[in-house]
């Protein structure tokens, strides 16, 4: 008969094999039941889309340096570009929707009946990934830090780092997404995940690239090459760095960079490039004879055979170094008929379609968008925007010929004509100034304005843009494109619109500053400046706190400037105005040429933030309405700039505040009140010598 302790001993063994048996039946379970046919769907999703594919293809990259364009490209969502590489969009997604519900079902039962088996870190991993492909980045986000909380050593530990920086990125956190980046980096480190931390710093380096901060993206290749004993990884990391120089322009470097990948030990894939890209910055810097050889030495490598057409890509960015239209048109023919549509050709019409765009010659920049489009690179999205911007500006130009060449030989055309005429145009400006051709977008924005009837409410949108325009450069102009929206449009959104720049109440007619402010421009309009003057000086006499008093001085400035030729009165009041609103745009409009005109009568040095003035300011000169694709058959220049005469009240007001240098200036402390504001005899101004009496008071 067995003793007592024996009997404790065999019970607490049998409770431990029993125990063991049960996390192994767990284990047996989760692994069967669930976690395989969840890893197993998961799979088969990832290879449904291609994820896996684009993965493992094994392919030269393609690299385009900066190019010197500043072009309005919305984007297609508000993350930066760089992160649409790690997105599963709905289309693609669309076949694998159940196998992925299936993901999330089958490891929820796992976290829920099997919490204590051994693969709760890997179901964890799976459904956070798989939210992440369902683009359900909160979910994701919150799988990845359970599985970080859980396991923080753990083999997946680095790759749930990564996960998660790249939820919070493409949910635009990039202050925490950078914090994690930096964690992946250090955790990538400890248990040697090269592929984690090789990702990690090409994202930290694509996110310093998009917020301009250069020397941040270098940084952490350039400590990894330093840190790294493996030699390897030092020739990956290497050329990422050389391929970051290139891609910023940085040439001279980076051709350096590139030759010193191959100190280290590259596959045969970064032997490929580092040579291509090596002899693709010595064409940049004009050294196509040292490029040519590099380029020999791959097309007669037989291992590089499969990749010739990058070589012979090269050959054409050599042709067209030189400008050699006729080279590149033969390998352009050569290049349709052995490789078809390729990336790095894609890429090279993108270039090419730059080129043309530069030169303005849009018809060729939009056939080699076009070609550009078929690349799955970062610039395809350019390419698409700039071929659908050049395709509008071509459908515009053509919509509108016949009418312009009928109103330009005279013929009249009907209200409806007109009114569609004038919305083509103003659309072909919109283009315009999507690509940044300002001159010309406010050239078809006023041909708008032109060939739209009054009696359509659009008007008064042509009429706001142009004014919008112009308002930095020619606040006379904009104001009183305003004020005639508000005349003529009071009820359309921009008439509402322009009554709130202006500064007008809904009832301005009624108020009594207003009046008087409105009557005085109404008497300028009609060239009554005397009685304008009069009106204007009451406006700011009775009502200097008004938002109309700074306008008034300008006004009374503006009349003895242009119109009665007084330029030393004009001076008096434009200085009054500076003075008294300081603040108010109509100061600020005049301030600079006030202050350089005072410096120059002086005789005392011109200081320096006036220097400038001298030849900008004091020079008469328009903006210019220049269209350089202009179509002979439009209406010319000056049929626009007719628009802007004083008795449409679009005068221009882009000159030299005052003409000439008075001689008299310095008699100017010295005159009469009755002298500082002349007028013509028998004509009475009760309020001038009040005004004239302030002036004084202010000088004392």
């Amino acid at each position: 008969m067995l003793s007592k302790p024996i009997n404790r001993q065999f019970l607490l063994f049998l409770l431990l094999v029993s125990l063991s048996s049960c996390f192994r039946y767990d284990n047996f379970t989760a692994y069967f039941n669930t976690y395989y046919n969840a890893n197993r769907l998961l799979k088969e999703a990832e290879e449904e889309f291609e994820y896996q594919e684009e993965k493992k293809r094994v392919l030269p990259r393609v690299l385009i340096p900066v190019q010197p364009v500043n072009i309005e490209i919305p984007r297609r969502s508000g993350m930066p570009d760089f992160l649409q590489e790690f997105i599963i969009n709905r289309f693609k997604r669309q076949p694998v929707n159940a196998k992925l519900d299936s993901i999330i079902i089958k490891g929820s039962k796992i976290l829920a009946y099997k919490p204590k088996s051994d693969y709760v870190e890997d179901v964890l991993y799976l459904m956070a990934k798989t939210y992440f492909y369902r683009e359900e980045w909160l979910p994701s986000q919150v799988k990845c830090s359970e599985l970080i909380d859980k396991f923080p050593d753990g083999k997946l530990s680095p790759d749930a780092h990564l996960l998660l920086a790249l939820n919070l990125l493409v949910q635009q956190k990039f202050y925490a997404g950078r914090i994690i980046l930096s964690r992946t980096v250090d955790i990538a480190w400890q248990k040697k995940r090269y592929d984690i931390l090789s990702d990690a710093f090409r994202i930290e380096a694509e996110l310093a690239l998009y917020e301009n901060d250069l020397p941040s993206a270098l940084k952490p290749y350039l400590q990894a090459v330093a840190q790294s004993d493996n030699e390897e990884m030092k020739a990956r990391w290497q050329l990422e760095l050389a391929s970051l120089l290139f891609r910023m322009g940085m040439f001279e470097r980076a051709e350096v960079e590139f030759a010193n990948v191959l100190k280290y030990k590259p596959d045969y894939l970064g032997i490929f490039e580092a040579h291509l890209y090596r002899a693709a910055s010595l064409i940049r810097l004009g050294k196509t004879d040292e490029a040519e050889k590099i380029l020999n030495r791959l097309d007669n490598d037989g291992k590089f055979s499969e990749w010739r057409v990058y070589v012979h890509t090269q050959r054409m960015q050599i042709a067209r170094y030189h400008n050699d239209e006729d080279k590149i048109a033969q390998f352009e023919r050569t290049a349709d008929s052995l490789y078809n549509v390729n990336p790095v050709t894609s890429a090279f019409a993108y270039e090419r379609g730059i080129d043309f765009y530069l030169k303005n010659d849009y018809s060729k920049a939009r056939m080699y968008f076009a070609r550009g489009r078929a690349s799955g690179n970062v610039q395809n999205n350019f390419s698409d925007a700039m071929y659908q911007l050049l395709n509008a500006w071509d459908s515009y130009q053509t919509k509108t010929r016949d009418a312009l060449a009928r109103l330009q030989r005279g013929e009249p055309l009907q209200d409806t004509s007109r009114k569609i005429l004038a919305n083509d145009l103003f659309e072909l400006g919109r283009v315009h100034s999507r690509l940044r051709n300002i001159d010309s977008s406010l050239y078809y924005y006023n041909m708008a304005m032109t060939a739209s009837p009054e009696s359509d409410t659009t008007s008064a949108r042509y009429l706001y843009v142009v004014s919008y325009h112009l308002r930095a450069a020619d606040l006379r102009t904009s104001d009183s494109l305003l004020e005639v929206i508000v005349e003529k449009y009071p009820k359309t959104e921009y008439g509402r619109e322009a009554m709130k720049i202006l500064g007008y109440t809904k009832a301005f007619v009624q108020d009594t500053v207003e009046e008087i402010y409105s009557s005085g421009r109404d008497l300028m309009k009609f060239g009554d400046y005397n009685f304008a003057i009069n009106q204007f000086q009451r406006v700011y006499l009775n009502f200097p706190n008004s938002f109309l008093a700074p306008r008034a001085l300008y006004n009374i400035g503006w009349i003895y400037e242009r119109f009665k030729s007084l330029p030393d009165s004009a001076l008096t009041y434009y200085s009054l105005l500076i003075e008294k609103y300081p603040n108010s745009d109509y100061a600020k409009d005049v301030k600079l040429s006030v202050e350089y005109l005072l410096a120059v009568r002086s005789g005392e040095p011109i200081p320096e933030h006036l220097r400038d003035r001298e030849k900008t300011v004091f020079e008469k000169k328009d903006i210019q309405l220049h269209d350089p694709n202009f179509n002979p058959n439009l209406p010319k220049q000056d049929n626009v700039k007719d628009l802007l005469k004083p008795e449409n009240l679009l005068k221009k007001a882009v000159e030299t505040i005052i003409e000439q240098p008075s001689e008299e200036f310095q008699k100017l402390k010295n005159l009469k009140p009755e002298e500082l504001v002349p007028f013509q005899k028998n004509e009475t101004v009760p309020d001038s010598t009040k005004i004239n009496s302030d002036v004084k008071k202010e000088k004392k």
